[in-house]
């Protein structure tokens, strides 16, 4: 990794978050993050993501999940350490990042990184907001699910993002 040496000690230790100990694939099982949407639905990008499927479910590796949780929880400490600020926005605004200059003014920062608990719009479709970071070059973290496109995300995390089980889940131990 090319930017090893500009990351703290901290991040580079083996386990900083005892990840190993805190996500387990029984406690992901039984969050249901392994339930995917009918077979389908499935959108073909995320075909790399499953193990499979049941009864015209489609079923996620969840060990294939968990190593993009670990991914996933350094960068976006990594992010919120270096900006130092958290912020949240509840309705989206299409344009909120293109014309930005125009919205707000002259002068505005742009976040260091988006997270999207939902990809998807009520018509299931990529959410602006995914589009317009693409375009601005601001990293994102997804909650992918079997009917999501993961193709313009930065990281990804392949699991269920419709059950309260799964993102209660996600929220506690992987974007804390």
């Amino acid at each position: 990794m090319f930017l090893r040496d500009y990351i703290s000690d901290e991040l580079q230790a083996e386990d900083k978050f005892r990840f190993e100990s805190l996500v387990t694939v029984s406690d992901m099982f039984n969050a249901r993050l392994h339930l995917g949407h009918k077979i389908g639905t499935l959108n073909d990008n995320m075909k790399w993501a499953l193990y499979g499927e049941r009864l015209g479910v489609c079923i996620f590796d969840l060990d294939v999940t968990r190593i993009h949780n670990r991914e996933t929880m350094f960068d976006v400490e990594k992010t919120a350490q270096e900006c130092g600020e958290y912020s949240h926005i509840r309705r989206w605004q299409e344009g909120t990042f293109t014309n930005a200059r125009q919205l707000f003014g002259t002068s505005i920062r742009l976040p260091d990184a988006i997270i999207f608990m939902n990809t998807l719009t009520s018509l299931a479709v990529n959410h602006p907001a995914i589009i317009e970071a693409a375009k601005m070059t601001i990293p994102t973290v997804g909650v992918v699910d079997s009917n999501s496109d993961p193709a313009y995300l930065t990281y990804l995390v392949p699991a269920n993002d419709d059950s309260p089980q799964s993102v209660e889940y996600l929220l506690r131990y992987v974007f804390v």
